[in-house]
Order: C-alpha cells, then structure tokens, then sequence
C-alpha cells in the first residue's frame, strides 16, 4: 500500500509537474515574506528550559517580585582614580534619567547621594576613629590642600609646608614616600599624555583603591522586542551619552557594559558575525558535494531548489509553532539541509542509476519510486521519532528544535522529494550519467571485511566496550557563561568585576514572605563555612550609628572650618612654573639631607617636576587636571560625609529599598560564597558545595550556581528520557516494519554503538558537554538511524559488497554535506555554537563509520531468500 501510494504521488506530480511547482513556488515566497516580517530569536539561555520546572518557577517568583532586577545594564565607568570615576558616573546617570523613553531607572550603586551622605556609618567603629585620628593630625595639610587646591599650591606645599615638619623631625621623608611614589608616576605619565589622576581618597584610606578603578550605573532600559537586539538602542544611547559629556577627555574615563541585556545582545551578535560568509561557503561546498553525488548540473539544482525551498517552508512553520526560535532551535536550518540533501542525493542517485540503465526520464523516475519508497518512508519516520522524542522532556531549547526539525523532516523534506523533486526532474530533464555510483576501488576491502568478519567484528566491540569506563569522565559544563564569546564587550567587562568580587554572579537568592523572616534566615545561613556573607534591605542600616555620629561630629568640628574656606584665585602659568621650580629644589634637597627610604621618590618627583615646568603649558594643564581635580572632588566629598543623617529601614531611599523589599512585603535574602585561599573564584567544585549547603538550610534558594545545576539536572535527564523514548519507538517502528527481532538489531546496534563511541571520544578530546552541543545527540539518532535504515533494507533487498555500492557513494556524500553545514559553525567566534559544530561533526563522524564500517561486518552476506 505505501509503496502504492509514492508511486501514485510521484506520477501524479510527473504528470503535473508545472502546477506542482507553481504551487511550490507559491508557498516558498509566502513563507519567505513571512520569515521576513516575523523571525525573531531569543538568545537568553536562561529561557531554554521548562518554565514550568521548579527551579525556573522559584526565578519567576523573584523576577515578578522584583521586575527591575530582571533585564538590567550594568554601566561600568573606569577612569584613573576613584575621584574622577565617580563623578563620571554622576554625570551619565544624571544624563541618562533624562531620556526616560529609553531608561525605566537608572541607579548609583556608592556613588549615589545615600552612600556618599552617609559612606562613614557603614564603616566599622574602629575604622572610623582610626580614619578619623589621621585626618586630625592632617588637618594642617588638609588646610594648606584646601586653601589652594591647585597644581601651585600642591607644588607650594612640597616647598614650603612640608619643609618644617620634615626639620623639626615631625615628619621623616620614608614616611612621604608613598606619596612622592605615586604623584611621581602621574607626573611622569602626564608628561608623555596619557591619562593620570592621583587619588587622594586611596592617600586617607590605605583600604581604597589607587588606580584603574571604576563605579557602577544599573539601569533598565527599555527593550524594544521587535528588533533582534531589544536593548541596542539603550546601549547605543549609553554610549553617545558618553561621548556627549566627554567623559573620556575630562576625566580618562572609559565604558563599559554587561548585565543580561548587553550580554544577550551581543551573543546573537556574535552568533550572527560573519553569519554570510559562512552560508556562502557552505552553499558552495554542498553545490560541489552535490556534484560529485549526481554528475549533472540539472539534477544538482533540481535537489538543491527543492532543499532551499523546504528550508523556508520550515523556517515559516517553525515561526509559527513557536513563535521566535533560540539558539539551539535556530540550528535546524543545518538540520534541515544535511538530512534534506540526504534525501535528494538518495533520490537523485538512484536516479541517475536508473536513468543509465532505461534511459528515459518519466520511466526512470517510476522506477526509483517503486525501490525508495519504504527505505525513505522509514527513515523520514525513524528521523522524525528521534527528534519528537524530546517534546516531553523540560528541555525547552532542544524541545523547540526537535519540533521544528521533526515537522520539517516529516512534512516538508519527504514530501517535497516526492513531489518537488521528481516534478523538477521531469522538467528539467537531465542527461543520463556516464557510469553507475559508487567505489568500485573499496572492491579489494569489502573482500578483506568480510574475510575477516568476525575479528574485526569483535574487535570493534572490543575496543568501543574498553572505553566504557571513560564516561565516568564525561562532564557536564553547566555554566551558560562558557557560551559566550569571551573577546565580547560585555564579557570582559563582567570577567573583570567578577574577579575583584564586586559583583555576585554566583550569589543566590531566597524570597522570604517578609523582612523579618529573610532576617532570621539570613542569620542561620551566615553560619555556613561555605557562605561569606548574607544580605538583605536589613544591611542597608549600619550598626553602633551613635558612637559613630560621636566620631563623626568631633571630626566635622576639626574639619568644617578648614574645608569651607574660600580657595585662593587661579595661578597663572608662570606661577606654576615657578612653584613647580621650588618643589623640584625643595625635593633635591630632602633627598640629600635625608637619605633613606624616601630618597628616590624624592628625586623621582623633583626631576619630574623639572620636567614639567619646562614642558609646554598644555602639559602643565593636564598636570593639574590629573593633581588638582581629584583633590578637589575628594575634598567635597570628605565635607559631605561628615553630616550623615540617622538611617533607619525607613529613610533608606525607595530605589534601593524596592531592590529588597516587594510592593506586597515579600523581602529578598542574597548569599554569597566564600572562596577558600588557593581556590579560584567560580570554581565548579566551590560552587557545588556551596548550592548544596545553602540548600539544606534554605531549600526554596535559587539563582547562580542552584539555577545552572538545576538546569544542568534537567538538560541530562531530558537527553536520557528522550533517547529511551526514541530508541524503543523507533525500534517498535522498526519491528512493524522488519518483523524480524535481528534485524531491528541489526539497526539498533550500530547506533547505539555509535553514541557510545561518540561519548568516549568527547572525553578523550576533552570536549565537555554544555548547553549548546548536546544537540549532537539528536542529530546523531536522527540521521544514525536513516544511514542504518538504507544499508538495512539493501542488505534484505539482497545487496552484496555495500562498500563499492552507490549506496555507500550516497551516504558519505549526505554526510559530507551535512558535515559541511556543521563544520561552518566550528569556525564561529561564539563560544557555544563553536562547540556545537565541533561535538556535532565528531556525532557525524561516529555515525558515518557506524554506517560504512560496522553495518555491513555487522550484517555479513545477505540471508538467503526462501525458495518459493
């Protein structure tokens, strides 16, 4: 009957080969304006799981609780000191909240009037009086420093203000030269114009930075999701704001971005960077291939039209039974084309074989109808089951691309090679070939397999069953961030923040029902070695306020009368170059009145001073740029923290306060990791033991590394439910159709064979399992099995010497075209497509040599067929 029936839709779209392909036509351009109009795809890898897991549903409770934590762009502000850092920021925050068609909020983490109001309660008791002693005993420096904050007075200060203290033996050079070190390195790094800043806040504090340091915006922008990157016209805004207020220029400062927006921006970028190239090569290299398998150029573009055109009859049906595609489910264009041109250069070869031997078009193409139609069926069935098998599983990603590739496989590939195809073929008419397929030259080692059957038989089970004990080997790399292209812009900016640990990706979260109740909590977690530190809106309000507001007064008295004094007029130029003479001298000769310690920094500085009142005034400029406005900027901020007000869970502002606590009084509780000495932060080890603990404690926590495992533990039992799911309904296919138990095994086993030897050699090339290339698995059940269905049904067809077969020309010219597809995207720059390609070709592969070399020592002679 279903030989009956192809033969019938064949002749059928013979017969009407023009209407056939005018419908075709027809539906291709729809479905392309369509594509056109409706793709999109979603990069966000946090989304390719099951939302209705119970990790995914423990994220959406805190993302709807807490909806501006979600979609965020980190700013990062870097400039040469603290000083300019901070006030750059200030400046591109108060810019950016006035484009509020772009930027739902825009928030200062320290920089923000609440810290820099309040910076000193935050500080332990003990640091506070310490800082507050050395800025007492520096209240005579602090005068000169206030009277005259400019590169005149500072040179004037080396001259004249330090020469006393330094006689009277107050102050001894050594003690300076810190100081003398580092104003040396701006001077000098002034003089060949490049940008400097001396921090004087890092000067009161030892605790504080001393350069390349930077502060943070977070802002929500508005996404707009009708684009392919939502949130480029935010980061572009952020950017010209940038340029806009000179940032760079006035204050050395660069940007940066991440946060979840830039970072799935840029990955579709990077998934998309040189996207052209790659499809022109690869369509090149199946045009060859095809080639090559069908020797006549009418056959080549009747098999690849018929591939182009279902590819967008698939992309079109995608669309619509998903809605946007991800970045695993995108990958079933590849998909599509190397088991769709499979499929042409089965029909197209046995074609061309049938066409040598009748040598007319219509009759060959009956013919070929009446010998494909049960191995195309089969394998267009057995393909389309490996991909359908993960429809149930929680792993969304691949779910989606096992939708669209099963749908495009059964609906769109098979029917057009049996409709499209031969309508194209009749057409265009193709000039029969000049020889059959195949390699006649493998005659001397299908000979030499069959001789040696057994050995090598058992030799291939031998080897492939010693390489068992290697899975226990095979990892699984959970972290989505090994997907990413590492030399991308957001990417580097977050390496750098996660290694000074200012940020907390690998923090995890509890939604508490209120704050009371994260509190209590939080108290029990901190217990845990495995955790450093807990926070909630609670640590927002600092402890033993009153005896720091003693301190804190006692030293504004000291202060405010020096730090409110009018500064004195600007200095010409040549006042600067004559206080910068008289530091140089003054500095010659404590180096040689005090040797010691502080004698090369000495002579450092005054050489560099030299230096610098001889240079042009430009330079003298950027002196005082790089010396004075910092000290100016950290003076006013010293004069603001001296007036902080009582904070209380009250008065913290409303910004920072929704961060915590929810509009219906659910309060958010973040934990993060300690990191042992000698382990590197992020470590997979660390982060293991330290979901583990948290979740004994806290078991509703969720977040960082509790996420990842969760999905991690959902990706693995997926690919596990799903290959149980294929294998045995492919087998149940596979025995409806055979009614013979050996020879559904002589089909099963080869792939099955095939998947182990795919594994083993992932942990010899250690290649790690991720997020992304796990997709090799269903490819490799999908087209594994069609390889194993054709050498099957030839070999009860009672084909003999499969390797110098046509059949064998076929596959490995299928496989070539599909490895091809495959290798293009190992040539990615994107981390996680990369390794996809790779694991990809390396399934490939393993099925390949599953199908040419282990199928037919596996089969032996066809079985003799009963007499009648």
């Amino acid at each position: 009957m279903l030989t009956t029936a192809i033969c019938k839709t064949i002749d059928t779209s013979i017969r009407h080969a023009w209407l056939v392909i005018g419908v075709f036509v027809v539906l291709v351009a729809a479905s392309s304006v369509f594509v056109a109009r409706h793709f999109a795809i979603n990069t966000d890898v946090g989304k390719l799981l099951n939302p209705e897991a119970e990790s995914a549903r423990r994220d959406a409770l805190i993302s709807a609780a807490f909806p501006q934590r979600a979609d965020t762009t980190l700013v990062v502000v870097r400039a040469p000191a603290p000083e300019f850092a901070s006030q750059a920021a200030r400046e591109l925050a108060a810019r950016l909240r006035t484009q509020p068609a772009l930027f739902r909020s825009v928030s200062l983490g320290a920089d923000s009037e609440f810290f820099a109001n309040n910076g000193l309660l935050f500080l332990p008791v003990e640091q506070v009086a310490a800082l507050g002693q050395r800025l007492t005993d520096a209240r005579p420096l602090l005068n000169a420093l206030a009277h005259d904050p400019s590169l005149r007075g500072l040179s004037n200060l080396l001259a004249v203000t330090l020469l006393t203290p330094l006689q009277t033996g107050q102050l001894k050079l050594a003690d300076m030269a810190p100081l003398l070190d580092r104003s040396a390195d701006v001077v000098d790094t002034v003089l060949v114009g490049r940008p400097a800043a001396l921090s004087w806040r890092a000067m009161a504090d030892a605790g504080a930075p001393e350069g390349g340091v930077h502060s943070l915006v977070e802002v929500v922008p508005v996404l707009r999701f009708d684009e392919l990157q939502p949130g480029a016209a935010s980061s572009d805004a952020i950017r010209a704001a940038a340029g806009q207020l000179q940032l760079a220029r006035r204050y050395g400062a660069t940007v940066g971005l991440t946060g979840s927006v830039p970072l799935s921006d840029e990955e579709f970028s990077s998934v998309q960077e040189g996207s052209t190239t790659s499809s022109a090569v690869t369509a090149a290299f199946v045009l060859l291939i095809l080639w090559l398998a069908l020797r006549s150029m009418k056959l080549v573009a009747a098999v690849f039209l018929t591939m182009l055109g279902g590819l967008a009859l698939t992309a079109a049906l995608g669309l619509l039974l998903v809605g946007s595609f991800n970045i695993i489910s995108v990958a079933f264009a590849m998909l599509f084309v190397g088991i769709g041109v499979d499929f042409g250069i089965q029909f197209g070869m046995r074609f061309r074989a049938r066409l040598l031997e009748i040598g007319d078009t219509q009759v060959a193409l009956l013919a070929v109808s009446r010998t494909i139609s049960l191995p195309l069926t089969l394998a267009a069935v057995a393909t389309a089951i490996g991909f359908f098998a993960f429809l149930p599983t929680a792993y969304r990603g691949v779910a989606e691309l096992g939708e669209i590739a099963g749908v495009g496989i059964l609906f769109v590939a098979f029917p057009t090679c049996l409709t499209v195809l031969p309508a194209l073929i009749k057409v265009l008419n193709p000039p029969g070939a000049s020889a059959m397929p195949g390699y006649r030259w493998l005659a001397p080692v299908d000979h030499a397999f069959q001789a040696h059957r057994k050995g090598l038989l058992y030799g291939t089970l031998a080897v492939v069953l010693a390489g068992v004990p290697l899975l226990w080997h095979l990892h699984f790399d959970f972290n989505p961030l090994h997907l990413k292209d590492p030399s991308s812009e957001s990417m580097k900016t977050l390496r750098s923040l996660t290694r000074s640990g200012e940020i907390g990706i690998d923090n995890v979260q509890v939604l508490a029902p209120t704050l009371a109740a994260a509190r209590a909590l939080g108290e029990r977690v901190a217990q845990l070695p495995e955790v450093s530190g807990v926070m909630t809106l609670a640590s927002f309000v600092p402890d033993r306020q009153d005896e720091k507001q003693v301190l804190i007064a006692a030293l504004a008295a000291t202060l405010d009368p020096v730090l409110a004094q009018v500064p004195a007029q600007a200095a010409g130029d040549s006042e600067r170059v004559s206080a910068l003479r008289s530091a140089a001298r003054a500095l010659r000769n404590a180096a040689l009145d005090y040797p010691g310690a502080g004698e090369e920094p000495a002579r450092r500085l005054a050489d560099g001073l030299s230096a610098l009142a001889k240079a042009p005034p430009q330079a003298r400029d950027r002196a005082e740029h790089a010396l004075a406005d910092p000290l100016r900027l950290a003076l006013a901020s010293l004069r603001q923290a001296l007036h902080p007000q009582r904070v209380t869970l009250e008065s913290v502002p409303v910004e920072l306060r929704r961060n915590w606590v929810a509009s219906d009084g659910r309060a958010l509780l973040e934990i993060a990791p300690s990191k042992p000495p000698g382990v590197e932060r992020g470590d997979d080890t660390l982060l293991r033991n330290f979901a583990a603990a948290v979740q004994r404690v806290a078991p509703d926590a969720t977040g960082g590394p509790i996420s990842v495992l969760n999905a991690a533990g959902v990706v693995i039992r997926a690919f596990i439910q799903a290959a149980v799911l294929a294998v045995l309904a492919i087998t149940v296919l596979l025995w409806i159709t055979f009614r013979r138990l050996d020879d559904v095994l002589l089909t099963m086993v080869p792939l099955l064979v095939s998947l182990l030897f795919t594994l083993e050699l992932c942990v010899l090339f250690n290649i790690k399992l991720n997020f992304a290339n796990i997709i090799a698995l269903p490819l490799l059940l999908g087209v594994g099995v069609a390889f194993k269905i054709y050498y099957v049904m030839a070999w009860r067809g009672g084909a003999t010497e499969l390797l110098q077969h046509g059949l064998t020309q076929a596959i490995i010219l299928s496989a070539a075209t599909t490895g091809t597809a495959f290798g293009s995207l190992w040539l990615s720059n994107h981390p996680g497509t990369a390794s996809m390609g790779k694991l990809l070709v390396l399934a490939l592969g393993c099925t390949l040599i599953g199908a040419v070399f282990f199928q037919p020592i596996l089969m032996g002679k066809p079985r003799a067929k009963p007499r009648s």
